[in-house]
């Protein structure tokens, strides 16, 4: 399989008053390159290897202790090399300071790609 190829985390501001805790809320946009060429999306019915869907988490506390932040399904009929893939998150609580954010692929029988292949370290401001 081959693996995510992140190209850019972008935080897009969204501070809101009234944010719980010591965090505050943002939304999270992410855009990133995926080779399918390998592993294709998956149609509706079938046997083979494929991915039904990407995510995104939060693993700074690392992999086994990982927030999952959302899904999101890969573009409909990619194929090949994909450049370009975005996706952005609901307003979700962060806690100032750096963030390590990984993507995975999820394959159709629930197993997913390793975090650790595609990450970026993000600052969540004050």
């Amino acid at each position: 399989m081959k693996t995510l190829k992140l190209l850019t985390i972008v935080l897009a501001t969204g501070v809101l008053a009234g944010a719980q805790g010591t965090g505050s809320k943002h939304k999270v946009s992410i855009t990133f390159d995926y080779d399918f060429t390998q592993t294709p999306v998956c149609p509706a019915k079938t046997a083979k290897t494929c991915v039904t869907q990407f995510k995104l988490y939060d693993i700074s506390a690392g992999v086994a202790k990982s927030t999952k932040l959302m899904s999101f399904a890969p573009p409909a009929g990619a194929n090949g090399v994909v450049k370009g893939i975005t996706a952005t998150t609901p307003l979700l609580v962060f806690e100032p300071g750096k963030h390590l954010l990984a993507v995975t692929a999820q394959m159709k029988k629930g197993d997913e790609s390793d975090p650790n292949k595609c990450t970026i370290w993000v600052e969540i401001p004050q």
